[in-house]
């Protein structure tokens, strides 16, 4: 094989990968639009405001199911492109945790499931912290920036810490019987599907930064 030609191949499977990444990166706008539709359809209990959500989520589905298989080809021994052969699984993930969290809001409205205020009002504040870190992980999927994944850690480390700090308080209001199994059940689910989802943003981010 020519110079000439092994640079062509190279530049050809680097235009693959760029084109990719633009679709993992609209992949990731797609879910943070679909956790604010959860978010307004679980304050205002409107089942509707959940469809455009799972219309979003088959689409990225259907697209990372494709990534998945197209990234996992690139060369073993092209090591500036292998960084991102991970970033597809986890983005699956993300798909997988975006459509529990979807399920569970879609169940809590149909069945008039009720959440204490201060239930509401955590699971609101974690939907809200989760859209300020996916918004980045989608920004380093273009433009690799060690600002950007030391915000996206911290970030993760912060929510984290509150998720498992509500989840506690849950458990002593269920003690103290404040609040019902099914309810309980359904609120841990969700914070554990948020956790999930900012994980895996975070390895997202530390994977790209990597050397």
């Amino acid at each position: 094989m020519t110079t000439k030609t092994s640079q062509y191949l190279e530049k050809k499977t680097k235009k693959g990968i760029e084109d990719e990444l633009m679709t993992l990166h609209e992949i990731l706008i797609h879910a943070e639009e679909c956790l604010s539709l959860m978010q307004n359809a679980f304050i205002y209990n409107k089942c509707g405001l959940l469809q455009g959500c799972m219309g979003k989520v088959k689409g990225m589905r259907k697209n990372g199911v494709r990534l998945m298989t197209d990234v996992s080809e690139i060369r073993d021994d092209n090591p500036d492109l292998k960084r991102y052969v991970s970033v597809p699984i986890h983005i699956k993930k993300i798909i997988d945790n975006i459509d529990n969290l979807t399920e569970h809001i879609k169940r809590k409205i149909d069945e008039n499931i009720l959440f204490s205020d201060k239930a509401v009002r955590e699971t609101v504040f974690l939907l809200q912290r989760l859209t300020e870190i996916l918004l980045p992980t989608a920004d380093i999927l273009l433009a690799r920036n060690s600002f950007l994944t030391m915000y996206i850690q911290e970030s993760q480390e912060g929510l984290g810490k509150m998720a498992m700090e509500y989840a506690t308080l849950h458990e002593e209001r269920l003690i103290k019987g404040v609040c019902n199994n099914l309810s309980s059940s359904m609120y841990i689910g969700m914070l554990e599907a948020i956790k999930n989802i900012a994980w895996n943003s975070k390895e997202i981010a530390v994977k790209l930064a990597g050397k």
